[in-house]
């Protein structure tokens, strides 16, 4: 989201030059997408994360970051408006829905002038993208981006009877105000009068009150609706809107009458009119919430030595109300932090405001005094240890026999488990078994092995999903050849690999190859890890690391093409083929990355050919022949120093 420097000057006066702005909100706060000069304006694109959407999704919240992470006097901005809260009015408004509409807020206005908005007002909002409308409804967007609070204002001329917040009835249909038809049902909430519904609550107006030209007696609206059905219905109907991005991230029910107040407040100066008292339908009001702490809590968590003078000026910038008594901190959090629950989110506030890079870094624990340490030597414990250490032992054995684990995702285009709203025509179900995808992946590998001897091995451990939400832990594993090899069983290979899991894990592994599915080049066989770890049960190693894989090494995969060169000699028949490719191996550099392999063998007249291959690969930059060429020209001197005979 935008936000202009001007504006949150409005509430931090003293606030430094944009560019120390940026840096404490990149690094107290949020990520700073960019920042553009805009006249005497500067405009920061701010990345408002979910968890902070509730109440920095507007000017006074970043501001009040500002006012935290800089330390500067913060302020509300002084309004003149006469609420006018007792006096009474003729506006009738009925929730029928308290739990998805929590607080309604309505006033009802006479007399207005609608026109253009006053130059500053227009500026302010086309500085944030914004297209200037007129000035009743440029106000309602206006107290939007400054307190986050959407509004809303109907033409009341055009309304009859009451204000009724209640769900659309099934087939009801309405016109939004950019002229989208939609046909509603009962998950739908609305704002609706004696004709029907004016509104989809929370997310769009309809344009049959819409304020115009002519327009000169309002009804303003500032409510508060339940994120959840805000979401839900914004997805049903494909409507998405400032308003319900708001809404769906959980605003404070308690902004819905400061932001009313200062809308009225606006709305006197710039479009006059009577404004006939206040309408506050409140039928859960928000509990306030209190929170209780120590400084040594928050210094053990956080690892450092921060005051208790310190962690108070803290949080009472953040707005926190603090009281001390001995040790202890009594906490009462502002309304507008919904997201402040528990001890641990005010350690973090404390962090953050502090200074991550005022924490001095200490290595985790070595692997001796680690959890998974501490297990090693004791039996089996829960069922999450067991399958720990079972997938563990797979990873090992599998690996080497020569297999790549490889993941896939749990979204496919076919299941048993269909989604609601998938994020694309080809992931819409969940997956049922992980055999189907693995033996794509064998087939689209095959394309780029190097001989056709050479095999794709490949397993996955994921998660399948059946009817009903069952949900297991499988193993697919797979050998695949680019075509019949004379001599290659690949069914007794995976019998081979069968045995050799049962002899490591003591015949607890033994892979079920009645559902072993072989052609002549490929086999795939999937059987489920949970049914594996029944078996373990009765066997009981004597401790856990009988299942504990040791360290692997990890080398990254290039991101730049690879090069491939033959080579072929004449040698004496008596020399062997490792002798060769020792000295091939020594002549060139370490862009050869795999090789030189042994590809074809034969002899004839008391001489032996050797062909090998090589395999050039830069990890920083792209080869070119000319590199690969050097390369093979300095294996081909190497033989010719021998005597032998390169085969051109």
């Amino acid at each position: 989201m935008l936000f202009s420097l001007n504006w949150l000057k409005k509430y931090v006066p003293d606030l430094p030059p944009p560019e120390k702005v940026e840096e404490g909100i990149i690094f107290h706060a949020f990520e700073v997408e960019g920042i553009e000069k805009k006249g005497d304006d500067t405009l920061l694109e701010i990345k408002v994360l979910p968890d902070r959407a509730h109440d920095c999704l507007c000017h006074e919240g970043v501001a009040r970051e500002c006012s935290a992470i800089f330390d500067l006097p913060f302020s509300l901005p002084k309004t003149s408006s006469d609420m006018a809260l007792g006096k009474i009015q003729d506006l009738n408004i009925k929730i029928e829905d308290g739990k998805a509409c929590r607080r309604y807020v309505g006033v009802r206005v006479r007399g207005v002038k609608v026109g253009p908005s006053p130059k500053w007002l227009a500026q302010a909002l086309e500085s944030l993208g914004q297209r200037s409308i007129n000035n009743i409804v440029d106000a309602t967007n206006y107290v939007m981006f400054d307190i986050g609070q959407p509004m809303h204002a109907f033409d009341a001329d055009k309304l009859e009877g009451d204000i009724v917040v209640r769900r659309a009835k099934e087939g009801e249909t309405m016109t939004t105000l950019d002229n989208k038809n939609l046909v509603l049902d009962e998950s739908i909430l609305v704002i609706a009068d004696g004709q029907g519904p004016l509104a989809l609550a929370g997310i769009k107006g309809g344009n049959r009150a819409e304020v115009d030209a002519n327009t000169k007696n309002l009804i303003l609206e500032s409510a508060n609706f339940d994120p959840v059905l805000i979401r839900r219905t914004s997805a049903k109907v494909g409507v998405r809107t400032d308003a319900s991005k708001a809404f769906e991230n959980n605003l404070s029910p308690e902004t819905a009458l400061l932001a009313m107040i200062r809308l009225v407040d606006l709305l006197q100066d710039i479009a006059g009119g009577e404004y006939c008292g206040v309408v506050d339908v409140y039928l859960s009001p928000q509990e306030k919430k209190e929170i209780k702490i120590t400084a040594e809590y928050i210094n053990s968590r956080l690892g450092v030595e921060v005051s208790a003078s310190e962690i108070k000026s803290i949080l009472e910038r953040l707005g926190i109300g603090v009281s001390v008594t001995g040790t202890e901190l009594s906490l009462i959090i502002p309304h507008w932090r919904v997201d402040l629950e528990e001890e641990a989110n005010i350690v973090e506030e404390v962090g953050r405001i502090y200074g991550y890079e005022k924490i001095k870094p200490e290595l985790l624990a070595s692997p001796k005094d680690s959890p998974l340490g501490a297990i090693q030597g004791k039996s089996f414990g829960s069922l999450s240890e067991k399958r720990f250490a079972l997938k563990n032992k797979l990873r090992e054995t599998l690996a080497k026999e020569g297999f790549t684990e490889v993941m896939g995702y749990a979204l496919t285009d076919k299941g048993e488990v269909e989604l609601a709203n998938p994020l694309a025509s080809d992931k819409g179900f969940l997956r049922t078994n992980l055999s189907d995808w693995l033996s794509e992946r064998i087939a689209f590998n095959l394309n780029y092995v190097l001989f056709d001897t050479e095999p794709v091995k490949i397993f996955e451990i994921g998660k399948v999903f059946k009817t009903g939400f069952a949900e297991q832990t499988n193993i697919a594993i797979g050998i695949g050849y680019r075509k019949k090899i004379k001599g290659v069983d690949i069914k007794k290979e995976m019998e081979k690999v069968s045995e050799l899991c049962e002899i490591q894990s003591r015949g607890a592994l033994r892979l079920d190859l009645a559902q072993l599915k072989a052609t002549e080049t490929t086999a795939v066989v999937e059987f489920s890890l949970d049914e594996l770890l029944e078996k373990i049960k009765e066997i009981e190693p004597a401790n856990l690391s009988d299942y504990l894989s040791p360290a692997f090494n990890y080398q990254p995969i290039s991101n730049y093409p690879r090069i491939i060169r033959d080579v072929a000699v004449w040698v004496p028949e008596a020399t062997s083929s490792e002798e060769v490719a020792d000295l091939i191996k020594k002549s060139v550099s370490e862009l050869c990355v795999l090789g030189p392999i042994l590809f074809d063998e034969f002899s004839k007249e008391g001489r032996k050919s050797l062909a090998f291959r090589l395999v050039f690969q830069s990890y920083d930059r792209t080869l070119s022949d000319d590199e690969a060429n050097t390369e093979l020209n300095k294996a081909i001197n190497a033989l010719e120093t021998k005597d032998y005979e390169v085969r051109k």
